[in-house]
């Protein structure tokens, strides 16, 4: 369902989004006429009245879910350049460790799986999937018996309760 909204805060919309989530520039550019030294708290009040997810702004941005499947398909994916130097093989002499000796003319560069990157793409993926399981830890007290925690109530918690 599609929220409906004045043509002032479609505005302020926009230019929340063209100055990078800045809401005091964003109401300084709706209310060019606005000379005051509150715009931020003016410009954060609209902010909560338009009352905008974060899926739709994501999506207003241009951050649809197929462009971010891409670029999480682009991430999956990743390589890396790394500068190798490729040993020519010696003729076989026996008992010789010697190696070829490197230099400027020998190095190349190669394209090899960035598996660190990798990682972080697909640790993404399955967080914002739900696939981790929430973590539980057990607890428990003196020979293996259970864990018995008592709630401590502070002086200040007991005027808090009788307000």
């Amino acid at each position: 369902m599609k929220i409906k909204r004045t043509i002032k805060e479609r505005k302020f919309i926009e230019a929340y989004i063209k100055n990078n989530g800045n809401a005091t520039k964003a109401y300084e550019v709706i209310n060019p006429e606005y000379n005051g030294t509150s715009a931020a708290e003016l410009g954060y009040r609209l902010l909560r009245k338009v009352n905008i997810s974060q899926d739709e702004l994501m999506d207003m941005m241009g951050m649809t879910d197929a462009y971010l499947q891409e670029k999480l398909d682009q991430g999956l994916n990743a390589t890396k350049t790394i500068s190798v130097i490729p040993l020519i093989p010696k003729e076989a002499q026996e008992n010789s460790t010697d190696l070829p000796k490197a230099n400027s003319k020998n190095i190349e560069f190669v394209d090899v799986n960035d598996f660190a990157v990798r990682h972080k793409y697909l640790d993404t993926a399955l967080k914002l999937k739900g696939k981790y399981p929430s973590t539980k830890h057990e607890l428990t007290g003196k020979d293996g018996e259970p864990l018995i925690i008592e709630r401590v109530i502070y002086v200040e918690d007991k005027e808090e309760e009788k307000k």
